[in-house]
């Protein structure tokens, strides 16, 4: 189990019942996660553990997702990015004694020191080879590389959403180890490399249109920290 490196958890805008009758045993929960730049993680499974009572579900669009929390209870809280499990280190708690009907929660990961798109690669829909026209952006990555010895980075390959969610998944990833490849037979050490396919979960433009299905087919390159 790979443990987060840096969390945030943030409980705010707890919302006081008017009527001082209202005695719920639960608090209507929503949970957001995101990174550090403010991308949302949809479609990740969160597990959230308590002594007594486990709760899970899987964010929407918005890496949004809503349960009742009983009250007067501490719950641990994990989730599931890409196969590995991310565990937070503070505890949820909402106090029984109060009454408290709903809260949020934000799960925030810190992953990265900066993210950027390589703007000039695109792939054609349903492929993961790299036409020749683009080597030369790849070449500025590698060069960045060779001068930055230090830098780990994350390839993070995104898909469009075309095809079944699973084709997408693996698609995306087959976008990111063909940009490892090149980078691997030009010098660049494996081992510096990490490579995520995110499938059709982190669009940055609408897909219903031509032009937005172009973007979303794309790589990032993600510092690491």
């Amino acid at each position: 189990m790979k443990k987060i490196l840096l969390f945030l958890i943030l409980l705010n805008q707890l919302i006081i019942a008017q009527n001082s009758k209202i005695n719920s045993d639960f608090a209507r929960t929503t949970i957001t996660i995101k990174n550090e730049f403010n991308i949302p993680y949809p479609n990740t499974r969160i597990l959230i553990k308590g002594s007594t009572k486990n709760y899970t579900f899987i964010s929407d669009l918005k890496g949004n997702g809503i349960i009742d929390l009983e009250k007067g209870e501490e719950f641990r809280v994990s989730c599931f990015v890409n196969g590995e499990e991310f565990k937070f280190d503070e505890v949820i708690y909402i106090e029984k004694n109060k009454n408290i009907i709903s809260a949020n929660i934000d799960l925030q990961f810190d992953f990265y020191k900066s993210i950027f798109e390589i703007k000039n690669l695109n792939f054609k829909t349903a492929k993961y080879n790299i036409e020749e026209k683009y080597f030369q952006e790849l070449d500025n990555l590698k060069s960045l590389l060779v001068n930055e010895i230090e830098i780990r980075i994350e390839i993070a390959g995104h898909t469009d959403n075309n095809g079944s969610e699973l084709a997408n998944q693996l698609l995306s990833e087959n976008r990111a180890k063909s940009v490892k490849s090149y980078l691997v037979k030009n010098g660049i050490e494996e081992s510096r490399i990490k490579c995520v396919g995110y499938g059709e979960k982190q669009p940055i433009a609408n897909n219903s249109t031509k032009e937005g299905r172009k973007k979303n087919r794309r790589i990032e390159i993600r510092i690491l920290k």
